[in-house]
């Protein structure tokens, strides 16, 4: 399942920066069916009484509901503007970065990132939900995997933005907030193979000898600071392309 979601990502990416308008209309309700699962797997959550059944001090089947309800607005959004994807034309975009924008490859790894990283939290949530069982133990597999994954995507961000520098951040608060994604992309993954050494997991060969609490915090934290970051940078976006109507913003990354 690993590699399906690995794949999925990269077909997002990859289609949502396409220059034919069926690619991009094509990834556009491929993402929304995409998050129809994920709002589907957590309404039978609730329905099946797997939630029902932790305690009630418990958060995580708050913050999925959560996450729910805002995978329905995206998916409205989605549907919403296919008709401007098939009426709007595209500009080509160079393979690398240049100054004023962002290269087709850097795009790429940004949006394989996103998708990736939006598929790892719920299902980190689902992980700490279900009680011991073998859909646990593939939840955990594949939320481990695809944590590796988005490691080694970030090497290759910095790699790519190193061998050619893309736009810098408009101001202060725009620095700090991708600090911070790029903080929580780069230090999740080792929180979590510190927690799963501290449960008995090896993860590439490694399992940490970690006190389990103090692994599970760290991962927590960094989890939160993850989602407060992306909230942050996705609210920024949106309300400079539909409040401030700067349209040019959300092309810096995005066909």
């Amino acid at each position: 399942m690993t590699i399906f979601y690995l794949l999925l990502a990269l077909g997002l990416a990859v289609g949502l920066n396409h220059p034919a308008r069926l690619w991009r209309m094509g990834a556009q309700l491929c993402a929304a069916a995409a998050l129809f699962m994920m709002v589907w797997s957590i309404w039978l959550a609730n329905g099946d009484g797997t939630f029902a059944a932790r305690a009630s001090d418990d958060l995580r089947p708050l913050l999925l509901n959560a996450m729910a309800v805002i995978a329905l607005f995206v998916i409205l959004l989605l549907l919403a503007l296919l008709p401007v994807q098939w009426r709007r034309t595209v500009d080509s975009v160079p393979d690398w970065n240049r100054r004023q924008s962002w290269g087709q490859i850097a795009r790429i790894l940004h949006w394989t990132s996103a998708v990736l990283m939006l598929v790892a939290l719920p299902m980190g949530l689902f992980v700490g939900v279900l009680s011991p069982s073998p859909e646990r133990a593939g939840f955990l597999d594949v939320h481990i995997g695809i944590g590796v994954a988005l490691f080694f995507l970030l090497l290759l961000r910095w790699l790519a933005q190193g061998a050619s520098p893309g736009p810098a951040s408009p101001n202060g608060a725009a620095r700090l907030n991708k600090l911070a994604l790029y903080l929580a992309l780069a230090t999740l993954p080792v929180s979590g193979v510190a927690l799963a050494g501290a449960t008995g997991v090896a993860v590439l060969g490694l399992q940490p000898a970690v006190p389990l609490l103090p692994a599970r915090a760290l991962h927590i934290g960094l989890s939160l600071l993850f989602a407060t970051a992306f909230v942050a940078h996705a609210g920024a976006v949106l309300w400079h392309h539909f409040a401030l109507r700067d349209r040019q913003l959300i092309r810096r990354m995005l066909r």
